[in-house]
């Protein structure tokens, strides 16, 4: 297992224990979430847990398993905000987020008429 945290190591006052690996990332951890998810080559075993929106639909697309932090730690159903979401399916094809927010927001000004 892997745990990645923004910042700086020197504010983490225990040492992991086990199989526990920690990773500071310098700057974001979510830049770093996404590098290692991109570079893995099994991403179909990979487990990504986050309740970060972008980070949980970002790993979903490039086919890895996602699973919100309620759940994870065996705390309730792995609602977010009162929604339920379903298992992963990692049969889709790879769409980057960036390519998905500008198809959405083609998609609404050629239908809905936005600017």
């Amino acid at each position: 297992m892997t745990v990645v945290f923004d910042g700086n190591p020197e504010h983490f006052s225990a040492a992991p224990q086990g199989d526990v690996r920690v990773i500071f990332a310098p700057g974001s951890a979510d830049e770093a979430i996404k590098r290692m998810v991109e570079e893995d080559q099994e991403r179909k075993n990979c487990v990504v847990v986050s309740d970060d929106k972008e980070i949980f639909l970002y790993a979903r697309s490039l086919g890895a398993q996602v699973m919100h932090v309620a759940a994870f730690v065996g705390k309730g159903d792995g609602c977010h905000g009162g929604k339920k979401h379903p298992p992963a399916d990692s049969g889709g094809k790879y769409i980057p987020l960036t390519r998905q927010e500008n198809i959405n927001k083609e998609l609404r000004r050629l239908w809905l008429k936005e600017q």
